[in-house]
């Protein structure tokens, strides 16, 4: 029988733009995913399993960008991303741009799974796979294969029609709105022992050219954890291309994990190497967002921190030795969108 284990979870529904009239609604979806990752933890699974569940519930709900509800492609199809790490084998899995796949993030999981595991005549597991090749291996995986119109929810089916319609006549148009609707899904959670994963779970910016692989299936870039003398996790939002090309997820872990001050320090990274990032410098607003834990094994004390330089950002966090789980929406003036990163937080003990 396993034991019963401790641990604290956070999620996010993305940065990028969310009305108040769906506040709430979001805010108690985040709260449902971490009672779901926490109870998972409780009941001895691992922080892998726990992250991988509490975002298979982002992914079911319409209201979110990834899974069902994705933003759908040029072509009216819906293609995801996901990626999960796990810090304390430093095992990676990663899928882009499949089709089919009702919960992307177990896909990406059993990838990661699979680095352990010998397949006979020097042959290497793969960690990231796309399109068709990661719809056939999911098939050879026993995983349930939906046909292309299970996943397209009526909302995101209205939206791809009127901007569609759009597209034809004005660029314009499409950009302005595609800067609301990038609003990647993700989850960290650490154990008391200082075990910890993180996910990542994407249908991608709407109106997409087909293929295209956002940050959340990219490695560095949607998700990070590491477990040393702190354990270190990460998950992203945002602009996929503006993610990828400062390798955020990666970047943020790196710059908390060894400092008297984790908040200063994402405040610091966030601005050097994202709003500042001379990968960047072509781009008038850098789009982007973060969740960040760091967490001591031997104080048995963490830090649990977000970040977003979008319109708005929601998260939500839990902790095993509470009875309630907790969400939260941050917002930031439009005129310091995509030029000024905010950081909020709050400790935490277990």
């Amino acid at each position: 029988m396993n034991k019963v284990n401790h641990g604290f979870i956070a999620v996010h529904v993305g940065a990028g733009q969310h009305s108040d009239s769906t506040k709430d609604k979001y805010q108690k979806l985040c709260r449902n995913a971490c009672k779901i990752g926490i109870q998972n933890i409780k009941s001895g699974g691992s922080a892998l399993d726990a992250v991988v569940d509490a975002t298979i519930v982002l992914e079911d709900s319409p209201l979110t960008n990834a899974g069902y509800g994705s933003n759908l492609t040029i072509n009216g199809t819906v293609e995801c991303d996901a990626s999960v790490m796990d810090g304390t084998n430093l095992q990676f899995g990663a899928v882009g741009a499949v089709s089919g796949i009702k919960n992307p993030v177990f896909l990406a999981k059993r990838l990661c799974e699979q680095q352990s595991k010998k397949i006979g005549y020097g042959r290497i597991p793969p960690s990231f796979l796309v399109g068709h090749g990661a719809h056939t291996w999911a098939q050879e995986m026993g995983i349930q294969i939906l046909s292309p119109d299970q996943l397209i929810s009526k909302k995101a089916e209205k939206i791809y029609k009127y901007y569609k319609r759009q597209v034809e006549n004005s660029e314009n148009e499409v950009h302005k709105y595609a800067k609301r609707r990038m609003d990647t899904v993700g989850a960290i959670c650490v154990d008391k022992n200082g075990n910890i994963a993180s996910a990542c779970s994407s249908g991608g910016i709407i109106l997409k050219y087909p293929g295209r692989v956002g940050q959340a299936g990219v490695w560095g870039c949607g998700t990070w954890a590491c477990k040393d003398k702190y354990s270190v996790g990460t998950s992203t939002s945002g602009c996929g291309e503006h993610l990828i090309r400062t390798t955020l997820a990666r970047s943020i872990a790196e710059a908390i994990v060894n400092t008297s001050c984790p908040t200063t320090s994402l405040h610091q990274a966030m601005k050097i190497n994202f709003i500042e990032s001379r990968f960047l410098n072509e781009i008038e607003k850098k789009l982007g967002g973060v969740i960040a834990i760091r967490y001591s094994p031997q104080e048995k004390l963490g830090d649990f921190l977000w970040s977003y330089s979008t319109n708005s950002m929601i998260i939500g966090y839990m902790n095993s030795n509470e009875r309630t789980s907790i969400s939260h929406m941050s917002v930031l003036p439009s005129i310091e969108v995509g030029k000024k990163a905010v950081v909020e937080g709050v400790c935490f003990r277990m």
